[in-house]
């Protein structure tokens, strides 16, 4: 098994329950780590036995910019569905953190997994 990392994708979106953050975009950094058995691209050298993260990731920013929901825990639920919905994908985890969702804290933010 082999572990694809994403890293730090800045999106902004909205995401909270106070006013403020219904009506204003707010930064968003996402983490998610795909476990995948890679072998066979390995010997191949083709893209067909690949995890294609490219794919992936398109359809998270996209999903994460067009959202509104008010909880992190959804939308980690959502975007660990995106990553699952990959048949070759045997693990996920997505990490969201939001910044200057607390006072004196640089991030909150919440990690969640999910296997077959």
């Amino acid at each position: 098994m082999s572990t694809i990392y994403v890293e730090k994708l800045e999106i902004y979106t909205i995401l909270g329950i106070k006013q403020e953050e219904r009506e204003n975009k707010q930064k968003l950094l996402i983490d998610y780590w795909i476990e995948t058995d890679i072998s066979k691209a390995m010997l191949s050298d083709d893209i067909e036995d690949c995890v294609n993260y490219r794919t992936i990731n398109k359809e998270i920013l996209s999903t994460v910019a067009n959202s509104s929901f008010n909880t992190i825990e959804r939308l980690l639920g959502v975007l660990l569905d995106i990553i699952m919905q990959e048949a070759s994908i045997e693990k996920a985890t997505v990490k969201i953190a939001k910044p200057g969702a607390l006072r004196y804290a640089k991030n909150v933010s919440i990690t969640a997994s999910r296997e077959r």
